[in-house]
């Protein structure tokens, strides 16, 4: 392809999945050990990030780059697009020097050395250009001041909010205090975030206005920027304001524009189709809106209208005055009885499906085909979760599972299972989880040895499973073994079958460990006995082998040990 010629959405796709292929790789080689700690855990993010403004804008990919190109991404367009502190800007000459170098290395580029050294002095100029909000295209000023993060609504939920709700981490732990000031033009493609651009730099005079006098006022501002303190500086009120989101809401609706994502996908089965998913969102607003009506929770929340606008830290409270302080089946009883929203029969018993619900905090564990796993590490116990908007896998990929997410509410509507979409990640809540549990993947294979994938609420009663399978099950691998000691003790001996299963099992289980141990002392073929994992007897073949066994095995129990062929 001509570097100058835009790429077609395939060439765009395939460029972003080997670019994700050589970042994996990258994590393992010796110019990312050389990072320091804090740029490793940015190193993801800032490649794939400037691969994409690098591909999208100048047409030249980050694994075949020039001079020219690298420097206009460094100087211009990543200060210009992506909003984060100080130190983030710090990374991204080392990180993207480290990247060329590994490149350089693998021979993927020739002059990859030259390339790196020429980024790496661009550091300061990097870091400056991002500190200068004359540099800073009107979204990331928006941005940068905290005024469209918060722009996410019930019925129209931005992409740009959900990377800070569910953040992923493949190369490390996410910084924190980062995850809430990111641009939306990191999470789009280009044309996308130039759709954004343009749209606000075309509105109304009036809403113009009001954007150029909370420019001047908040100029020369760093980190966060306090709403009111931005209004009352700038001499613009709230209501202006707000005529100019509602501006910039209706221009998105009228373009299109991917930022705003309708809720369901008539293609994807991990996710409700755009009608189911519609309905819910009214059944569950309407309930949420009784709530605030009869605890008085959120002032100004007087109608489903209201609601629908407002924003989501607004109904987190309500939500959690359900969830956390009211008798969950009192209001949702009273809701039914006194249905303020006049809904037929058949949506009240859906609601009324809903005192069916499991609130808590939960691992995202597995993406499947149709739904997400979210395992409940108490129990344990594992669901799969149908998403309303959009897939889990968009905002949690697999790589980073599992994540730990909180202030979850699992709902059944229409036999599957949804959350009402208030969960968020914490990765200190992830943390600890881990500390005082087993870890999820064990925990995880429990639920689904007991229980399987519930897909419905509430959840089928534990299957019955003979003693056989759940001894296998209890000694399939070293986790297991020590985690149901116990139980193994109680069955093991119980029949001449269960004892079989055991000394089987055991074997098995040691019989990698001697293989490997076999070789390295360099001995030839031969048959292993395996008695309750030591080895009672070896002999050249299987036969000369029993006849051992049938000498030195207590009676009945000449079939116990496990035989291994051991062949180097």
């Amino acid at each position: 392809m001509d570097g100058n010629d835009p790429p077609s959405d395939e060439q765009y796709q395939t460029s972003l999945d080997r670019i994700e292929r050589l970042v994996s790789e990258f994590a393992d080689s010796q110019q990312f050990e050389r990072l320091t700690e804090h740029q490793q855990r940015e190193a993801e993010f800032v490649i794939e990030v400037f691969h994409e403004l690098l591909y999208g804008y100048e047409y030249v990919p980050l694994d075949d780059p020039d001079e020219h190109s690298l420097e206009t991404v460094c100087q211009q367009l990543y200060p210009a697009k992506i909003s984060a502190d100080s130190d983030h800007f710090e990374t991204v000459a080392p990180v993207i020097g480290a990247f060329l170098r590994f490149l350089d290395a693998r021979g993927d580029i020739d002059n990859g050395g030259r390339l790196a050294t020429h980024v790496e002095s661009l550091g300061d100029t990097i870091v400056n250009a991002a500190a200068d909000p004359a540099n800073w295209g009107m979204a990331k000023s928006m941005f940068m001041g905290g005024e469209l993060d918060d722009a996410t609504h019930l019925d129209a939920v931005s992409d740009v909010t959900e990377p800070s709700e569910l953040p992923e981490s493949p190369l490390g732990p996410p910084e924190l205090e980062s995850a809430e000031s990111l641009d939306p033009d990191e999470f789009l493609p280009p044309a996308e975030a130039d759709q954004l651009e343009e749209i606000i730099n075309s509105l109304s005079p009036e809403s113009d206005a009001v954007l150029a006098s909370l420019a001047a006022a908040t100029n020369g501002l760093r980190g966060e920027i306090d709403p009111d303190v931005a209004l009352e500086r700038a001499g613009v009120s709230p209501e202006e304001y707000d005529a100019v989101m509602e501006e910039i809401v209706m221009r998105m609706e009228e373009e299109g524009s991917a930022l705003l994502s309708s809720p369901g996908d008539t293609d994807d089965p991990s996710v409700l189709d755009p009608e189911a998913a519609q309905e819910f969102l009214e059944l569950k607003g309407r309930l949420l809106l009784y709530v605030n009506d009869r605890f008085g929770v959120v002032p100004g929340i007087d109608t489903y209208e209201e609601f629908k606008q407002s924003y989501i830290d607004d109904l987190r409270p309500i939500h959690d005055t359900l969830y956390r302080e009211a008798n969950v089946a009192e209001v949702i009883e009273e809701f039914i009885r006194e249905n303020p929203a006049d809904f037929s029969q058949s949506q009240l018993e859906q609601i009324e499906s809903w005192l069916n619900y499991k609130t808590g905090q939960f691992f995202v564990v597995e993406h499947l085909d149709d739904g997400s796993v979210f395992l409940d590490p108490d129990e344990p116990r594992a669901y799969k979760v149908t998403g309303v908007y959009n897939s889990y896998v968009e905002s949690l990929p697999e790589e980073a599972l599992p994540v730990a997410v909180t202030s979850v509410v699992l709902l059944p509507y229409e036999g599957r299972i949804v959350t009402d979409g208030l969960e968020e990640t914490d990765i200190l809540a992830g943390m600890a989880m881990q500390m005082i549990k087993d870890d999820p993947e064990t925990a995880y294979e429990e639920a689904k040895h007991r229980f399987g994938i519930a897909e419905t609420l509430p959840p089928e009663d534990e299957p019955d499973r003979s003693d056989a399978e759940r001894l296998r099950f209890y000694t399939k691998n070293k986790d297991n073994r020590e985690r149901f000691a116990d139980e193994i003790e109680d069955l093991k001996d119980k029949t001449d079958e269960l004892a079989r299963i055991y000394h089987e099992q055991i074997g098995k289980a040691s019989a990698r460990r001697l293989g490997r141990q076999f070789r390295d002392l360099g001995l030839e073929a031969a048959y292993v006995a395996i008695y309750d994992g030591q080895v009672v007897a070896t002999a050249p073949t299987e036969a000369q082998l029993e006849d051992i066994l049938s000498g030195i095995m207590p009676k009945g129990k000449g079939d116990y040990p496990y035989v291994y062929h051991y062949d180097p």
